[in-house]
């Protein structure tokens, strides 16, 4: 019985592991989108608006699309978190449709246990998009506070 229920584990994450990485039908993958430190801004703020911290980054393992982010540095009131973050840009073909796949993940490393927050999102656009930046957020701190992020492509 305990080999059923491994198996059943096992099982599950890998078909939630694949459920990220799978593309909309009709989609191809071209890649993941560039992603640098001068692309990427990140601000901490309470759940009310009425704290707002800058933060500072750096994109500590590129091959993993993992960063380094402190919020508030400087003050009393500096928060730490792991921030996983990769963009994949994906086509249509035959419909002449752009999509994106964003996996914004974080990981709290203010407190212990360590808390896990994360936004996975689908954006998918008719023709070639004229982005501007994208802005995403994932409640941090039991959505006590906000993680941002605007992204420039």
């Amino acid at each position: 019985m305990t080999t059923f229920k491994y198996f059943i584990v096992v099982l599950s994450l890998l078909v939630s592991a694949a459920s990220f990485a799978a593309p909309r039908p009709g989609f191809k993958l071209i890649g993941p989108k560039g992603v640098t430190e001068d692309n990427v801004k990140f601000r901490w703020m309470s759940n009310d608006g009425e704290i707002i911290l800058n933060c500072s980054h750096v994109y500590d393992r590129p091959d993993a699309w993992d960063w380094d982010v402190w919020c508030g540095k400087g003050t009393k009131m500096l928060r730490e978190f792991r921030v996983h973050f990769l963009v994949q840009e994906y086509n249509h073909p035959k419909l002449e449709k752009k999509a994106f796949q964003v996996l914004y993940w974080v990981t709290d490393r203010n407190s212990e246990p360590r808390k896990f927050d994360s936004m996975s999102q689908w954006l998918q656009f008719n023709g070639k998009p004229d982005v501007e930046y994208f802005s995403f957020s994932v409640g941090v701190e039991n959505d006590y506070g906000i993680l941002e992020l605007d992204y420039r492509p």
